[in-house]
């Protein structure tokens, strides 16, 4: 909130306060989606027996499946297609399977 009576130095501080709990709030969040989608990506990888970009594809929709759960089934479909689709883009950017 913005208390139009505090001092520059209050608000600054305020204000680097907030960011750094955000800052640590989004960086459980991205350490959890890591964790989720290389763990996914390496039990899928050892079931099939193959290293290829399926693997990214479903290892990508089990993350972002997961990780959109709690707003609903619609939000979890939404999650896994997108993350699946990103996963893929950034696959084919790299170009690890080729």
């Amino acid at each position: 909130m913005h208390d139009p009576d505090m001092s520059a130095k209050k608000q600054f501080i305020f204000t680097a306060k907030q960011m750094g709990s955000r800052s640590w709030s989004n960086c459980k969040t991205f350490a959890l989606m890591g964790l989720v989608f290389s763990a996914a990506e390496c039990v899928i990888e050892k079931a099939r027996a193959k290293h290829d970009v399926t693997n990214t594809a479903v290892a990508g929709c089990v993350t972002g499946g997961a990780m959109s759960a709690r707003a609903g089934p619609q939000a979890a479909c939404y999650g896994c297609a997108g993350f699946a689709a990103f996963s893929v883009l950034i696959e084919k950017f790299i170009d690890r399977h080729s």
